[in-house]
């Protein structure tokens, strides 16, 4: 049963990556039929003290802009994601909780220019995360990621930039029994260019 899940949630993460890139609200490279920059996004988040959870993520997003208006984006994209530590179960147990888990994620980025090149972000993020085994101990073997938190971006050129965030991420299964729910909080450093 757990390996069905983790197969349907990769099939569902790729189809999500090779829908078609445009979109109605999105007509920048409609014109030119060039491809769209990809973002690369890694964070490091360690955690917070939340119910006796220890755990740190390591994460990769691949994401790319699919809409636009104004000064607010629409990314979709994957993400990879590797978390590692222990929990501290109701009997004073310690468990390990690492895990690798891959899916697929969407972020709305809403962003001003502060001078120049150099311009301020605020994204919100949320993905369906599946993991190679149930996670955290005595959960599941899939979670919801919530990330959100502030970004700064310097534009190299019109299709390139890099950026560095700290970001506040919160990962749980949404039920209310075996949902050993943790938070985690860090830096993300992302750059964007066209491949």
């Amino acid at each position: 049963m757990v390996r069905r899940l983790i197969y349907i949630g990769i099939v569902i993460s790729f189809l999500l990556m090779w829908m078609p890139e445009t979109s109605y609200c999105y007509a920048a490279d409609s014109k030119t039929g060039q491809d769209n920059p990809v973002e690369l996004d890694w964070d490091y988040l360690t955690h917070v003290h939340f119910n006796d959870r220890y755990i740190d993520t390591g994460s990769l997003h691949i994401l790319e802009k699919i809409s636009e208006k104004n000064n607010r984006s629409v990314y979709r994209g994957i993400t990879i994601t590797r978390p590692h530590g222990h929990i501290i179960d109701d009997n004073h147990q310690t468990q390990d909780s690492s895990a690798v888990g891959v899916g697929p994620v969407y972020m709305i980025r809403n962003e001003k220019q502060f001078s120049g090149k150099l311009y301020g972000a605020f994204d919100m993020s949320g993905g369906f995360i599946v993991y190679d085994k149930a996670f955290p101990a005595g959960g599941r073997c899939y979670n919801f990621m919530w990330r959100f938190g502030p970004r700064l971006i310097y534009k190299i050129s019109e299709d390139s930039s890099v950026n560095i965030g700290y970001l506040f991420m919160h990962v749980s299964n949404g039920f209310r029994s075996h949902n050993p729910g943790y938070n985690a909080r860090g830096v993300s450093l992302g750059f964007v260019t066209k491949f």
